[in-house]
């Protein structure tokens, strides 16, 4: 969720080094990189989008505004929907609330990729792998950001492509109702 493969994914993203990481005694995620100390996973990817020359890292620290939403995102992804998506009451209020704001947005802060995008989507990975193909018909909003992302290879790295297709829905809804 937001722990330390998280922040490694990330970082490979960004195209930079995910340093030496580890949760301390308060398994609190942190990353020691050129003998510095970076603790707290919000902390970390603010730290990786502002060492990296990447173009998502740019889009993520291009103004202050931007900045700011990118970090409360992450935040919000560390406090509420890592431990949300493990109860199922909250994570379909999480799911329909997600799907609502995707309504007329390609990502979730401006109008490029960030590691705000980044980070809701490995932490709901899990929770959109769950999902019926009854369910991701549901959440279509929510359904195109996940698969758009998904698609690109260093987004999804080793993770299996979920399937989003019409046609495997339709083909699913058809063979289970008789």
């Amino acid at each position: 969720m937001c722990d330390v493969e998280t922040i490694s994914k990330i970082a490979k993203c960004l195209e930079m080094p995910s340093g030496e990481l580890e949760l301390n005694e308060e398994q609190i995620v942190t990353r020691t990189c050129d003998n510095k100390v970076v603790t707290g996973f919000a902390n970390i990817l603010n730290k990786l989008a502002k060492e990296s020359n990447s173009e998502i890292a740019k889009n993520s620290c291009c103004n202050r505004e931007i900045e700011a939403q990118v970090y409360q995102w992450i935040e919000f992804a560390v406090l509420y929907v890592s431990p949300g998506s493990r109860d199922k009451h909250i994570a379909q209020q999480l799911l329909r609330d997600f799907n609502r704001l995707l309504l007329n947005k390609s990502y979730l802060v401006g109008h490029s990729l960030t590691i705000a995008d980044l980070a809701i989507f490995y932490t709901i990975y899990d929770l959109m792998e769950s999902l019926t193909p009854i369910d991701k018909e549901n959440y279509l909003n929510l359904s195109r950001w996940f698969n758009h992302l998904q698609q690109r290879p260093e987004i999804r790295q080793d993770k299996k492509i979920l399937n989003f297709t019409t046609i495997y829905l339709h083909g699913w809804a058809t063979g289970t109702h008789m």
